[in-house]
């Protein structure tokens, strides 16, 4: 068995970072919450990527039913930890980082351990756990810790960059949250990816919010993971090129389509509105 070096396992990065950089990438800490469909994916592409610590979390075991789009799901790992899982793999790459792990999630008792020195936050939890996503981002916000966001949607993605410089996560969103959780993920939906190309191929009978069912695809990670952890590295080599929200950045790969810019207001832009009307009759709600 070879013996692990650093500098060779990650020196086909160089060119796209400096050694300096490189540097900077092995000493930082990366947090991520959610390790499923897309938060598995995410901890390994930072890995390989040559960072050296993280904080992960989930409390979750892996399923036959992750097999379509879960990085660490496959027959030897049904029923096992998926936080165990990623955690092994990880190692498996890079033996030298550090890895804490949070396997009762992360909540108000936590989450100051859970931030402690950290560089960036990478948010992958449950899409339908909307007030988790809000306490984790108000918690980064109070510290200036940037956290990325992305959302595959069919074949695209919809990703959003919180730092102190944007909007509040309320203010952005603008959910009430004494609504139905399926209003509440809804608002959330159109917030993450104003541009909505999926509407245009994925059928709405797949989606039943009340009973947190929403179709997603392995490639849709994949183009998730490429965008959300190009935006983490960026966090921790070149934070002047973070974009926060209300910009955001949409993109499908199926319809080749791109659009990106600020929504003016957030979910309160009156167009924001029509949307939310609209979708609560296309589903029924």
């Amino acid at each position: 068995m070879d013996e692990f070096n650093y500098e060779l396992a990650f020196s086909r990065n160089h060119g796209i970072t400096t050694e300096q950089e490189q540097q900077r990438l092995r000493k930082a800490t990366v947090a991520i919450a959610g390790l499923g469909g897309v938060g598995g994916d995410y901890l390994i592409t930072l890995a390989r990527a040559g960072v050296g610590n993280f904080k992960i979390s989930d409390f979750d075991e892996f399923e036959v039913g992750n097999f379509n789009r879960q990085y660490g799901a496959t027959l030897s790992s049904v029923g096992k930890p998926k936080m165990t899982v990623m955690h092994d793999l990880a190692m498996d790459i890079n033996p030298e980082c550090v890895i804490d792990s949070y396997g009762e999630g992360i909540s108000e008792s936590n989450i100051d351990r859970f931030l402690t020195d950290v560089d960036v936050f990478v948010d992958a939890v449950e899409f339908f756990e909307i007030q988790t996503h809000r306490m984790i981002i108000n918690a980064c916000r109070d510290r200036n810790i940037p956290a990325i966001f992305g959302v595959p949607l069919g074949f695209g993605v919809g990703m959003l960059v919180y730092t102190r410089d944007g909007m509040t996560f309320d203010d952005y969103f603008d959910i009430d949250y004494t609504a139905a959780l399926e209003h509440q993920v809804l608002k959330m939906s159109l917030g993450c990816a104003p541009a909505g190309f999926h509407l245009k191929y994925v059928d709405p009978e797949s989606v039943d919010l009340s009973q947190r069912k929403a179709p997603s695809i392995a490639s849709g990670c994949k183009l998730a993971t490429g965008m959300v952890i190009t935006q983490a590295i960026l966090a921790i080599l070149h934070p002047e090129e973070l974009k926060p929200i209300p910009y955001y950045t949409c993109y499908d790969a199926r319809l080749n389509k791109l659009k990106k810019g600020s929504l003016w207001m957030g979910n309160r832009n009156p167009v924001q509105k029509l949307k939310f009307s609209v979708a609560k009759r296309l589903l029924g709600l």
